[in-house]
């Protein structure tokens, strides 16, 4: 197998918030006065709406996931939740962990076409355009801008339409949400799991996530060899 193009997942793999320890302000569910698994639970199983771009308002996007928990939140608390969460968003994207930016320029420079695939709403990826993320791809496809997301295969396939590649010729790189190592791999692509920042926020998902893969890196300057074993 000839790779042409690799596909990269955005947060939790590239950048995470977790990884910030003098990110500005404070954590959603702190201002919210609600627990961090209220809140989690809240923003990834329950908030479709938000990352299919139909809640596009900032304020809007925090009132729907947090009256899931408690309707009595204020309005002048969701508006606070939601320009702090703006400005959190915008600071990962513009600091991503050491050393990211600079294993995606290598991959990149070996001749491989690059394409993002995220779930995101508008807040998170309000600041991509301003972050060094950005110039390491030729394509980015966000689900609050497409209408559809992972797992939905269109969004896989969305990707690799603009990047003039079939799956098949792909390598898929994330850390296993919403399915989308599988979902990847339906699709066609080769999937990889990077446990790099997953083993610090959720390490306890590693073991789980690796059973449904046949490759697993933990750090993306593990890339390149893994390609070069696999076309070898």
């Amino acid at each position: 197998m000839k790779y042409k193009a690799l596909l990269f997942d955005l947060f939790t793999t590239l950048t995470t918030l977790s990884h910030l320890k003098d990110a500005p302000g404070r954590n959603s569910y702190e201002i919210l006065g609600i627990s961090r698994e209220e809140w989690s639970d809240a923003l990834f199983n329950q908030s479709r709406n938000r990352l299919v771009g139909r809640i596009i308002d900032p304020v809007d996007i925090i009132r729907d996931v947090a009256w899931k928990i408690d309707p009595s939140i204020s309005e002048e608390t969701l508006r606070e939740c939601a320009s702090e969460r703006r400005i959190r968003f915008h600071y990962c994207l513009k600091h991503p962990p050491e050393g990211v930016v600079e294993s995606l320029r290598n991959i990149r420079a070996a001749g491989y076409k690059m394409g993002l695939v995220s779930n995101a709403d508008v807040i998170e990826v309000e600041g991509w355009a301003d972050s060094d993320l950005a110039s390491c791809f030729d394509t980015a496809v966000f689900s609050c801008h497409e209408g559809f997301m992972k797992p939905d295969p269109e969004i896989f396939i969305l990707c690799t339409d603009r990047l003039f590649v079939h799956p098949e010729e792909c390598l898929y790189v994330g850390d296993g949400g919403n399915n989308e190592l599988i979902a990847s791999a339906q699709a066609g692509m080769t999937a990889v799991l990077t446990s790099q920042f997953l083993q610090l926020n959720s390490p306890e998902k590693v073991l789980e996530r690796e059973k449904t893969v046949a490759h697993h890196i933990r750090n993306l300057n593990e890339i390149l060899p893994l390609i070069s074993r696999l076309q070898s």
